[in-house]
């Protein structure tokens, strides 16, 4: 009996395996696919997440995935041949891989897709374009309702650190937008990020007191996308809070430098808001020494840019 039922239940769903990125901003970016394809099949259908370790809280609120695997590289690449000996005795309807790997040839499935990135085309509209995906029905992340809730919504969230210095606006920056913010009449300013970068955090307490939160690592990422959906806006510097931002559908100012914008930037949304160095991204990136530079390279981004965005976000929302 057990058998014939589970035989069933296997026939009526579409068993779906999904490999996602090693990244936060990736995953969040690829996301969109992901989505569409519940949405498309509604309850029935069954996924298997294929992810690295940080992104996967990302995940942890969607009710089909029925099967989470960490993928943890490993040398020689035994990590694809312990993936494959997990997942191999399964028979999916749908693959997609957003590794470019070569499992997905040898899995069975009646029909896959691996995604290939154009290294000189925006990262959003070619998944977009490809998948063929609905901006606004299938660009954001999938939550329980009860991180939605927030007291009031007349906040403002910051992302003001990176995880490479090149690409970090200096942080005297970041006080001065956010003592604009309370002056025009902003009753707090939420800084996001991670764990790791808490303890930074104490250059803003120094000088803004109460009025400035510590929300690095404090909560499930989950809670801080809830919080960014009702943010009036959102600064930062390319990173995976910016794309949560750009999800949650909250006007997003990114600050960008030695990383490509053309690529990066969610320019598929129309609230989201590019301010980058006057340098070029291949005059920045030459100074970099293969990414081993632990200068800031964002000191030229304008001030007043940043300002003049913020103006036209709020001036929009008539505050």
């Amino acid at each position: 009996f057990n058998f014939h039922v589970m035989y069933y239940l296997y026939l009526i769903y579409m068993h779906l395996l999904f490999i996602s990125s090693n990244r936060i901003g990736d995953s969040l970016i690829n996301l969109q696919v992901l989505n569409k394809y519940i949405r498309k099949n509604k309850k029935d259908i069954q996924i298997t997440l294929v992810s690295g370790s940080l992104p996967l809280p990302i995940y942890d609120d969607y009710p089909n995935i029925i099967r989470r695997i960490i993928l943890k590289k490993e040398k020689y690449n035994l990590h694809w041949w312990k993936l494959y000996k997990e997942i191999a005795p399964f028979r999916f309807d749908e693959i997609f891989d957003f590794r470019s790997s070569l499992i997905s040839y040898f899995l069975r499935s009646k029909k896959r897709t691996v995604f290939k990135m154009k290294k000189n085309q925006n990262i959003y509209s070619q998944i977009h374009d490809k998948y063929e995906t609905d901006i606004k029905k299938d660009c954001k992340i999938f939550t329980d309702r009860v991180r939605k809730i927030f007291p009031n919504s007349n906040y403002a969230c910051l992302a003001p650190f990176a995880n490479w210095p090149p690409k970090e606006w200096p942080t005297n920056n970041y006080i001065k937008i956010a003592e604009y913010l309370i002056d025009k009449g902003i009753n707090k300013i939420y800084v996001l990020g991670s764990k790791e970068e808490s303890d930074r955090f104490e250059e803003f307490k120094s000088k803004l007191g109460d009025k400035v939160v510590n929300r690095c690592g404090k909560q499930h990422i989950l809670n801080d996308y809830g919080l960014l959906l009702k943010s009036r806006l959102f600064i930062g510097n390319d990173s995976s809070m910016m794309h949560m931002s750009a999800l949650a559908n909250t006007p997003t100012i990114g600050l960008f430098g030695p990383t490509n914008d053309d690529i990066y930037f969610p320019k598929i949304f129309e609230n989201c808001y590019l301010v980058r160095s006057s340098e070029s991204y291949n005059d920045l990136i030459k100074k970099t020494e293969n990414f081993t530079l632990n200068n800031c390279l964002m000191e030229d981004v304008a001030y007043n840019d940043v300002i003049n965005n913020i103006d036209t976000i709020l001036n929009a929302q008539n505050f």
